[in-house]
């Protein structure tokens, strides 16, 4: 198959972008493959790179329909385009988050907090706003061989929940995990003396770049509970940490955090961390709790209420949190890793469960997906 992949950046760092290099690496196998993108800092090996324009960079909702009507006049004639992005002329679109109007309807689901009238004046008072709901809507209407790709069931059923499309137009594609290096004791060593922090010291990590829907701030007080037993927090992601340290300086944690910022390879925190917290208040399928058990890190985070990864994870694999934003659950989770026999079990069934959850599994699954919408249109080759 000729396939086009839509992705305004296709990047290192960021999910989506993650997700869809793992894809790409494996399609290039047995596919022709066309990426269509604004800005790029690699080129995959046997990929086609498409530069779309880009004349409007702010506001972000014209660059958003700029690239959509571009991108439908450049990938006429493939057999699947296959779209990361919000487009209005596709195959398949891989869904990565929540909805659009959902993030308005439902606080749960918002990045910011706000009250129900505030919502309804922004509606009204704000363009961007109804031209992202005109494209969601467009891009959410069934047709015959249209195929959506969610990272999770929970984002299917917010998709749903909004718009009538049918199960069969859905595939779950939850994220993979690549084997981690050999050399995570150096790797771990390395990183520690780095950060100045000392080889017997109890390590906790969070990554992610949305600190508050991610629950850091849930994660400090947590952190407060932990005051004497000589807990270290290290933060990596690209978030304003601002508001977050003056929380842990009001919490008086400010000297147990290390903020790291956004990193480029998460790896090596990975490997120096003991155990990592992500208790996020939503997160459509979030790939770090996977990878920090691959790299023998075992994780505490939100359950499959909150978060579509948990929905692979069974008991005694990680720590799955009921309520997320309650300090003392997430304390008393951190409490029950401290203890090194129980740490080595959940760290030996992670590892396990890392190891059946990869991104050939990934790969296969959205291969399928594919090859469904161009059968369906009468493309496969």
């Amino acid at each position: 198959m000729r396939i086009a992949l839509l992705l305004r950046r296709f990047i290192t760092t960021g999910g989506a972008e993650k997700y869809a290099a793992e894809i790409v690496r494996r399609l290039v196998a047995k596919h022709e493959v066309h990426i269509f993108a604004q800005e790029w800092d690699y080129e995959p090996v046997g990929v086609t790179m498409h530069r779309v324009s880009r004349p409007f960079k702010k506001p972000g909702f014209l660059n958003q329909w700029w690239f959509a009507w571009r991108t439908a006049i450049m990938t006429r004639g493939f057999d699947v385009v296959y779209t990361h992005e919000r487009v209005t002329q596709f195959d398949v679109m891989h869904i990565h988050c929540g909805t659009f109007i959902g993030g308005l309807k439902d606080p749960a689901l918002s990045a910011k907090k706000q009250s129900r009238w505030q919502t309804r004046l922004k509606v009204l008072t704000t363009p961007a706003i109804w031209a992202y709901g005109l494209l969601e809507k467009i891009h959410f209407q069934f047709q015959p061989g249209r195929h959506w790709i969610a990272v999770s069931e929970m984002t299917k059923a917010e998709v749903q929940r909004f718009y009538h499309l049918p199960d069969a137009s859905f595939t779950i594609a939850h994220p993979g995990v690549e084997p981690p290096a050999t050399n995570l004791a150096e790797m771990r060593s390395a990183l520690r003396r780095r950060l100045g922090l000392n080889d017997d010291e109890l390590v906790l990590l969070f990554v992610g770049s949305e600190f508050r829907r991610k629950g850091l701030d849930g994660l400090i007080a947590a952190l407060a509970r932990l005051k004497n037993k000589g807990v270290k927090l290290v933060v990596a992601g690209g978030g304003d940490p601002a508001p977050f340290q003056k929380l842990a300086v009001e919490a008086g944690v400010d000297g147990q955090i290390i903020w790291a910022g956004l990193v480029k390879s998460t790896a090596e925190y990975y490997a120096a961390a003991d155990i990592f917290v992500l208790p996020t208040g939503y997160d459509a399928g979030p790939m770090a709790p996977l990878e920090a058990m691959a790299h023998g890190c075992p994780a505490i985070f939100s359950c499959a209420a909150y978060a579509g990864m948990a929905e692979m994870i069974a008991d005694g694999e990680a720590v799955l949190l009921n309520n997320p934003k309650d300090p003392a659950e997430i304390a008393a989770a951190v409490e029950r890793l401290m203890n090194p026999a129980a740490r080595a079990e959940f760290i030996r069934k992670g590892r396990e469960l890392a190891a059946k959850l990869t991104w050939d599994r990934t790969a296969g699954i959205v291969i399928q997906a594919l090859e469904k919408s161009a059968a369906a249109r009468g493309r496969l080759k």
